[in-house]
Parts: C-alpha cells; sequence; structure tokens
C-alpha cells in the first residue's frame, strides 16, 4: 500500500539561504510522524511547500502515489492537506464558528441551498474581471483613462448644457455658459497650479488637474467649431434671428479666436478645412462614442458584480447549520468547542483546536501541526495528545513538529530529524531516547540538566506591594500580589496560563498600569514609569509575546538588536546614529547566540520563531543588567538554544542580577528556580525554596487544589 504522502528531494532556496537540501519522506495513513530539528533547520519551510505557501524549486509531492502540483494553500486544501500554523490564523472579533467556515459559509433563502450557484456566478465574474488585467499590463494607461472618462463624462455634460441652449435658440446664453465653464475650470487650473506647480510637461499631461481644464476649453472650442460646421451651416436648424445672430458670432470669436487666426488668411482653402473640419470632428465623435460605450459597458459588469455582492450579503448565511456542523466534528474528534464564543475569548489551548476544527471542516486527511505546544500548559498539551490519537485512529494523518524531545518520545510513531535543511537520522521512539535524539538534531552531545552552584543572595532589587491590575477587558486578573527578589536569585513564577502572569510582568516592565499598589526596582518607584525609564535602571525584558512586544518586525535584525540603547554611545552620537558600531555588535551578537539569519540586514519577520526569540534574548542579556524579567524565554526554541539560555540565566544570577522568571515548563521552573512563587487566580498563594518542593505538590498548587484543602483545615 502506497503512503498517503510522499515527497522526493524536497529543495528549496532563498538568497543566501538552502532551507531544504534534496529532503524525502514519506507519510503513512494513521501515523503521527514528527519532525525535530533546530531553529532554522528547514521544518516549517518544508511545510510551507507542502501546503502550498512555498513552490520547491526542485522536487515530487505525491499523495497515494499519484504527483501533484501544489501551487498554493487552496489546492493543497483540495487535495486534504491542512496545517495549523504556529501563529493562529483566526479573526478574534469573531465566533468560532464564523473563523471555521470563513470563505465556505453556506447561504440558502427559502430553503434552497444558493451556496453553489453563487459560487459558480462569482467563480464566472471574477474570470471575466478585465481590472487585474488592465492594473498588470496597462497601469499607467488604465489611470489615465479613468481619470479621462471623469473630465470628458463632465465636458458632455456641460457640452450638452450649451448645445440644448443652441438648439432652443438661446445662443446668447449658451455662449455665456461657455464662457463661465471655461472660466470656472481656468480658474480651478490657476489654483492648482498655485499649489501643486507641474514639474514637466508629461507630469503636467498625465497627473495634473490644468492639463485636463485645458482639453476642456479645447472641448469646448471644438464644439462651438462642430456647432458652426454641422449644425449652422447646414441650415438643418433655423439661425437665430439677426441681433442673436451677432452676439454669437462675437462670442464665438472670442472663444475660437486662437483656433481660426492661423486661418484667416487662407481664405481660399477654406472649402478644403471645412471637409476636414468635418470629417475630424465626425472622426472624433465616434471615437468619443465609442470610448464611452465600452466604460459604459464595464459599468454594467460592475453593477452586476455590485449587485451580486449585495445579494450575497441579503441572502442569509446559514450560520445555524455551519455552527450544527462544527459542533458535529469537534465532538466526533474529541475537540469540543462552542461554536458561538467569540475566539477573542478563549485561551490559546481552545483556539489551537478552533484551528484544528477549521482544517477538519475542509475535510483534511493530512494535518500538519507546526510547533503547536509552543504556547500550550502541560495540562493543554496533555489533551493535544489525546485529540492526536483521536484523529489517527480514525484514519487521519498527522505531521508534528516541535523542539521539545519529551513530547516526541510520547505521541510520535516515527521521528525525522532535520539539520541544516537536511535529514540526518530517521527513528522510532522505542528506539531512541531524549540523549540520542538532541545529539542527532544538534551534532553534539547536549546537556540536558542545568548545572548551577548554590544562590547566593544579597540586596533587594524588586519589591512589589499589594499589586493589582486588570486586563484589556477592565477585569481584575492581578490581586494584590506582594514579592521580593534578591540580587544572586532566580525567583520562579510557577502557574497555570491565563492566571495573571502577563499582566504582572506587564505592569512590572512599564506595559501596563496598575491599579493599586507600588514597585520599587533599586531602591526606585517605578509604581507609573515609563518602559525607558525602567529600562535605563538597568532591566532587561525578555516578553511573552515576541512579535507584539519584543521586536519591530519591519526593522531589520541589526537595529533589533539595539533597540534598547541605539540612542546611547557607542551606537549614537549626539542625535546622530553610528552605523558602523550598531552592524558591528549585531555581527557579534548573531554569532554568539547563533541567529540563523542570512544577513543582519533581514527584517524581523522573516526570521524563524526560534530565531526571533534568540534575537531578543541576544539583546537583553548583552548588556549589564540588574534585574531580568523573563516570560517564557525559551519558548519555541530547540534543544541546544534552550541549553544556551539557561546557562546565561545562571550566568547573570551568578554576576548579581536579580531574575523573575515566568515560564509554563515546570521542568524549567524548577530546574532553574532558586525560589518558587505559585500563582493562582492573580495572587501567590504560595511560595518555597526549589530544592524542597515537587512537581505533585507544584501541580496541586497550581491547580488551587492544595489552597482549598488549606482553607478547608478547621481552625
Amino acid at each position: 500500500m502506497s503512503p498517503v504522502l510522499e515527497a522526493r528531494n524536497i529543495t528549496k532556496r532563498f538568497p543566501g539561504v538552502l532551507a531544504n537540501d534534496h529532503i524525502d519522506f514519506s507519510l503513512e495513513k494513521g501515523e503521527v510522524l514528527a519532525f525535530l530539528g533546530e531553529n532554522g533547520a528547514g521544518k516549517t519551510t518544508l511545510m510551507n511547500v507542502l501546503y502550498g505557501l512555498y513552490t520547491p524549486d526542485e522536487g515530487q509531492i505525491f499523495l497515494d502515489g499519484q504527483e501533484v502540483e501544489i501551487e498554493s494553500p487552496s489546492d493543497a486544501i483540495a487535495y486534504g492537506i491542512g496545517m495549523v500554523h504556529q501563529h493562529f490564523m483566526l479573526v478574534p472579533v469573531m465566533t468560532v464558528a464564523e473563523n471555521v467556515v470563513l470563505g465556505t459559509e453556506t447561504q440558502s433563502l427559502f430553503g434552497l441551498n444558493l451556496t453553489a450557484p453563487i459560487r459558480r456566478l462569482q467563480v464566472l465574474l471574477r474570470r471575466l474581471n478585465p481590472i487585474p488585467y488592465l492594473h498588470h499590463r496597462l497601469a499607467g494607461p488604465y489611470r489615465l483613462s479613468q481619470k479621462a472618462l471623469t473630465w470628458a463624462i463632465l465636458y458632455l455634460l456641460f457640452f450638452g448644457v450649451e448645445f440644448l441652449l443652441f438648439l432652443l435658440n438661446r445662443s446668447f446664453w449658451g455662449v455665456l455658459v461657455a464662457g463661465f465653464v471655461v472660466g470656472l475650470f481656468w480658474l480651478g487650473m490657476l489654483v492648482d497650479c498655485r499649489r501643486r506647480p507641474a514639474e514637466s510637461f508629461t507630469g503636467a499631461v498625465l497627473e495634473s488637474k490644468p492639463a485636463w481644464a485645458a482639453i476642456i476649453a479645447v472641448g469646448n472650442v471644438i464644439g462651438a467649431a462642430a456647432y458652426y460646421f454641422l449644425v449652422a451651416r447646414r441650415r438643418t436648424i433655423p439661425w437665430p434671428n439677426p441681433r442673436r445672430r451677432r452676439i454669437l458670432v462675437v462670442g464665438l470669436s472670442l472663444i475660437v479666436a486662437l483656433a481660426i487666426s492661423s486661418l484667416a488668411a487662407l481664405s481660399g482653402l477654406l472649402p478644403i478645412l471645412t471637409t476636414l473640419t468635418e470629417g475630424l470632428l465626425r472622426f472624433l465623435l465616434v471615437t468619443a462614442l465609442t470610448y464611452i460605450g465600452l466604460w459604459g459597458l464595464f459599468g454594467l459588469y460592475l453593477m452586476l458584480l455590485e449587485t451580486l455582492q449585495w445579494f450575497t450579503e441579503l441572502v442569509p448565511l446559514g450560520l445555524a447549520a455551519d455552527a450544527r456542523r462544527v459542533q458535529e466534528i469537534s465532538h466526533q474528534f474529541g475537540l469540543d468547542v462552542d461554536p458561538w464564543a467569540y475566539v477573542k475569548d478563549l485561551p490559546v489551548g481552545v483556539q489551537q483546536r478552533v484551528e484544528i476544527v477549521k482544517a477538519l471542516y475542509r475535510q483534511a486527511d493530512i494535518l500538519i501541526l507546526d510547533e503547536p505546544t509552543s504556547v500550550l500548559t502541560p495540562q493543554e498539551t496533555e489533551e493535544l495528545f489525546q485529540i492526536m490519537r483521536s484523529l489517527t485512529d480514525q484514519g487521519k494523518s498527522v505531521i508534528f513538529i516541535t523542539h521539545k524531545l519529551k513530547e516526541v518520545l510520547a505521541v510520535a510513531d516515527r521521528i525525522v530529524v532535520l539539520r541544516d535543511g537536511r535529514v540526518v537520522g530517521e527513528t522510532r521512539p522505542t528506539e531512541a531516547t531524549e540523549s540520542s535524539l538532541a545529539a542527532m538534531m544538534v551534532g553534539r552531545e547536549v546537556i540536558l540538566t542545568v548545572d548551577k552552584k548554590p544562590a547566593r543572595t544579597q540586596d533587594v532589587v524588586l519589591k512589589v506591594e499589594n499589586l493589582h491590575a486588570e486586563d484589556d477587558r477592565h477585569q481584575p486578573v492581578v490581586n494584590g500580589v506582594s514579592l521580593e527578589v534578591r540580587a544572586g536569585e532566580i525567583l520562579g513564577v510557577a502557574g497555570v496560563q491565563g492566571n495573571g502572569q502577563t499582566e504582572l510582568v506587564e505592569v512590572l516592565t512599564g506595559l501596563r498600569p496598575s491599579t493599586e499598589g507600588r514597585i520599587w526596582i533599586m531602591g526606585v518607584e517605578t509604581t507609573h514609569a515609563s518602559p525607558r525609564q525602567i529600562i535605563e535602571l538597568g532591566v532587561a525584558h525578555v516578553p511573552e509575546d515576541r512579535q507584539k512586544d519584543g521586536l519591530v518586525l519591519s526593522y531589520p535584525v541589526y537595529d533589533n538588536l539595539v533597540l534598547c540603547t541605539y540612542y546611547q554611545p557607542p551606537f549614537a552620537k549626539g542625535v546622530v546614529i553610528n552605523e558602523e558600531a550598531v552592524f558591528k555588535r549585531a555581527v557579534e551578537l548573531v554569532q554568539t547566540f547563533d541567529i540563523r539569519t542570512p544577513s543582519i540586514a533581514l527584517p524581523a519577520r522573516n526570521l524563524s520563531g526560534g530565531n526571533q526569540q534568540k534575537l531578543i534574548v541576544a539583546r537583553e542579556l548583552s548588556r549589564p543588567i540588574k534585574l531580568l524579567i523573563a516570560a517564557q524565554p525559551t519558548r519555541g526554541l530547540d534543544v541546544g538554544s534552550i541549553e544556551f539560555i539557561h546557562k546565561r540565566l545562571i550566568e547573570k544570577r551568578d554576576d548579581g542580577a536579580a531574575v523573575l522568571l515566568v515560564s509554563a515548563e515546570l521542568d524549567e521552573i524548577m530546574s532553574l528556580s532558586d525560589r518558587i512563587a505559585v500563582m493562582y487566580e492573580g495572587k501567590i498563594v504560595y511560595t518555597v525554596d526549589a530544592d524542597k518542593t515537587s512537581r505533585e505538590e507544584l501541580g496541586l498548587w497550581m491547580a488551587g487544589g492544595r489552597r482549598e484543602e488549606i482553607t478547608a483545615q478547621p481552625t
């Protein structure tokens, strides 16, 4: 039986980087295939190739033994491949059902399912739409044509008024209207020239209103000449009375003086010129009518498209039926999400379930999970593993990308290890250990335990008293936190995600205001201090959300590495940035912290999630600090990078810095911390020396169980 998915010689290159180097692998039906590798090993790039986000430079993809070409995510979805990205692709203000069915909503009216006919009509109209072609092939003429049409319609409007007045024997008023229109447009020209003089004739013709005002003026001249040659001269309409005729002749003479002055001396050629002028005017008239006719047809197309859009918005979306289908799928695979809940109100673990339901709703048989546990608590991770097993039991196949060795050994059927874009090994959990996998990933032996000396505590660096704060919905989430962190120690804050740890860190670093309580850093009160004031006291901050709070994604790597110190020597001389010093510093940190990037000028958004995290850690730990506040410092990092970061945290502690560590990884908290504080429902409910507690006891406190036991004891 052929594999459900097979990749042969998949190769993907970027400028300066060989991301995937002739990768081969296969995926069986009902199997969990894990991909393991360092940050920048090429795992996510490979998955993006399978999902159609990237096109491979070389290689083939086979589904059920048949070669396929996947050029876009829509192709992947059509072939039954779904992907849950590391950073969720959800709309927070929409419900679960709306997010799941987005783009595939059911539409029904009076019991008739109109979804398919409406989709076909939309596809037909998209294929007939000339706008993309015009934008791509004829962008300049298309924009010019739009402007020309606007002014042509205005010209026809005013010329029509003039012509109507002439036909109604109101020549005098017609001349006045012509003069008024010309004066109006030339006044606009003067104002426009005053504001924005054209730099060249071409610029005036293509962009400036004065050019079109001149065209309107010439149009009036042509209109007057056309009236004389095509109407008045042929006597098809009775000429006005002599008095008005004299006024008309004077008015026309003023308007067309420049146009006919050169012809006055050529009276002998007037009959020939008259015939030529008639032919030219008729040609211009036919051309104008054809042009406006084409735009009229295009206008009808746009009206039809707008009407269809209006109709699709008018027809009920059938969300009730869609929500029932979402609920059925979530129940079938043990995901259990509320289809009517708003995504913004859901914890991260449930949001991930929504992403999985979204893929299953589109009938995915192959599910790619990219770093799915990087934002989950241990409890949520265990629930995800149960969901994965439920999926494979029902015939689905799962590709699982992670950095965490224990997870791979717990859930995978087979393990493929990547290093530097190549497959360096394949094994099974029964044949591997954490140490062997780590060595295969990194290419050397990795120390998985933290080696540290006893802490030598000194003075209090951070002191917090009765701190209160609210979340973005103005709900209290930090409820009277009091704690102290001394120089030379690591205080670890443990707790299930969502118990106020995030907001506590934001208040301490000046990113969120407190509603009550006081904070001191190095003896200076910082309760209402700004982030810069706090940084200048010697505080480093590794934020939980690296993209929102840790980086300016559009800035290059070298700028992000000096975000906290760019205005200080040696990176600045007065108000001028010393780019040479910035570049030199960036090169040093990229090498020291092993940030995988082809260039320090690459925008931060183009780095992998793990390398973005290493960039932040490099910036914060490379300067002299007194206090380090680290929230999830190793989130998304591979085992080699985690080992490196852990050593740096211990070094900072041993150098006399105070470290406040907030992590969802209980193993990390226990191995790094000297003291541990458990946070539950916005309060510190338990503080203990790290060597005097166990995982089980901390787990009870994190779940609120031990606190309830103590509260229930008789006094």
